[in-house]
């Protein structure tokens, strides 16, 4: 989740193909992937624009390292958990899935924790790493030149974190990801730093891109 205050709004690509699977008898949708790649945007399309909810009652919760009281979260059609990150938190998914009718999960846990979950047949599972072409086709509404060579590369360094993409044109502002990527290998280490307090900040969206096929 993205924790700048000032959030601009997104063209959502929806590499995954979302808009396509039908949901209604979905008990449990887990997102997981690398910090800005695209977990929580995914959500935020579910939870505002996708037809197996967009009509329902919705929660957002953020989770954000804590063990919620999630008692009085019942009833709803659609309650997104964003920011899971230890398995302790697991027990509050369990206990959603109990009181709600579907449960969308934003995680940075590895799938095994979820097996419990796939086993019981309960669990739709997708992973927002992997796909390059959605770095690419950033790149290109941005109006930033690449060649499919550094989409590679940076996508080898970084994976595929809209987040680390950006970090990396704003400080190399040069005229395409080729040069910027070649800068940063000379001169940048980028980190990822644990903060124990932050301010979430819910994703825009602005426009929706259709799978390509």
């Amino acid at each position: 989740m993205n924790t700048e205050t000032n959030q601009q709004p997104v063209l959502f690509d929806d590499t995954l193909g979302l808009r396509q699977k039908a949901f209604h008898d979905t008990r449990l949708i887990v997102f997981t992937g690398i910090s800005g790649s695209g977990k929580s945007t995914a959500l935020k399309f579910l939870c505002d624009h996708h037809p197996s909810f967009s009509a329902g009652s919705r929660r957002w919760l953020w989770m954000t390292g804590l063990i919620p009281d999630v008692k009085p979260i019942r009833g709803h059609r659609l309650v997104v958990v964003d920011e899971l990150c230890h398995p302790r938190q697991l027990p509050v998914v369990a206990k959603l899935l109990g009181q709600n009718q579907t449960i969308a999960v934003a995680s940075h846990l590895r799938s095994a924790w979820f097996w419990p979950f796939r086993l019981a047949g309960l669990c739709r599972y997708y992973s927002t790493d992997g796909d390059c072409g959605k770095i690419s086709r950033y790149l290109a509404q941005l109006g930033v030149p690449h060649t499919a060579g550094a989409v590679v590369e940076f996508c080898r360094r970084h994976g595929t974190s809209y987040v680390d993409l950006n970090c990396i044109l704003e400080r190399h502002p040069g005229r395409s990801l080729d040069h910027a990527i070649h800068l940063s290998g000379k001169l940048d280490q980028l980190t990822v730093e644990h903060q124990k307090r932050w301010r979430p900040v819910m994703p825009v969206i602005d426009g929706i891109r259709q799978p390509l096929g």
